[in-house]
């Protein structure tokens, strides 16, 4: 069942994050395009749209897989509630370890993140709330991270192409006289 549960988040992850690297590259060689209408058509745009639509690829289908364990967050919130209802104090290590363990056994995407972090020394009535808060805050940052490094890839390949026609622009034009005739 967990087998299936990660496959059909790791291609619904994949599938979203194609759908958003189509529209992004859309959205930008329509930008490029109304810019310059010949950046288009260099051989550099070609191979720099190449590589960004592998690296957009990649962020987006990271990004939208955190969204969805950020989603699988609230359930794993409710699940611990329901395990720790019975109990008060304050937690141990080995309570802390069990919880950790309970998750990660019932949720293994939301089990990645709160295996790095020991809740002893918590309250166990605020461990659910403890848990959903680290594992949403780690999550945040991941998908703040994905979206700076994707606008830094976009920024990039934008400036390398406009660079590029520009070059070619001036060289081609520095290559005529005055009078307009081609000087050799």
């Amino acid at each position: 069942m967990i087998f299936f549960s990660l496959i059909s988040t790791a291609f619904s992850s994949i599938f979203y994050g194609l759908i958003a690297t189509i529209a992004i590259i859309a959205i930008i060689y329509f930008a490029l395009k109304a810019f310059n209408p010949g950046i288009v058509q260099t051989p550099v745009f070609y191979v720099t749209g190449a590589l960004l639509v592998v690296l957009l690829f990649i962020q987006t289908s990271l990004m939208f897989g955190a969204m969805q364990a950020k989603d699988t967050a609230d359930t794993a919130q409710q699940y611990i509630s329901g395990l720790i209802e019975n109990y008060q104090g304050i937690a141990n290590a080995e309570e802390s370890r069990q919880a950790i363990d309970a998750i990660a056994g019932e949720f293994p995407i939301i089990g990645n993140f709160v295996d790095l972090t020991a809740f002893y020394g918590q309250e166990i009535a605020d461990l659910p709330a403890s848990i959903h808060a680290t594992v949403t805050n780690y999550l945040n940052s991941y998908i703040w991270h994905r979206i700076w490094w994707m606008l830094g890839i976009i920024l990039t390949a934008c400036i390398v192409v406009s660079l590029y026609a520009q070059s070619n622009t001036s060289t081609f034009s520095s290559s005529y006289n005055e009078g307009g005739n081609l000087q050799f």
